[in-house]
């Protein structure tokens, strides 16, 4: 399947945005020693048989605190966010979800 550069750009720029948002929130604790770190990391599996195309796969990693146990199941729901009002609209998780599932990605 092809891709929409656009779209996936999207979702990538919403993870970055939401890494760098953690980092720099856990940063603020004062936390001896810590060094926010964002990472992101690309491969690509060539599929047999398919010549030049094969299956991308992006991660995007960082140190922040990461994702409560007891939040984790409702992140993509549109309109949730952890974010103060005024920081965060609740949508950009919600709508990566349906881009990449729009690229049948399960």
């Amino acid at each position: 399947m092809n891709v929409i550069p656009q779209d996936i750009g999207r979702v990538v720029l919403n993870l970055i945005t939401n890494a760098f948002y953690a980092v720099n929130e856990k940063s603020r604790q004062g936390i001896a020693g810590y060094e926010p770190t964002v990472e992101v990391q690309t491969t690509l599996s060539p599929l047999p048989g398919r010549g030049g195309g094969g299956e991308v796969s992006i991660i995007v990693k960082d140190n922040g605190n990461g994702i409560p146990e007891n939040i984790r199941e409702k992140i993509f729901q549109p309109f949730f966010t952890t974010k103060p009002t005024g920081q965060g609209t609740g949508l950009g998780l919600s709508l990566s979800y349906d881009i990449v599932k729009a690229h049948g990605v399960s």
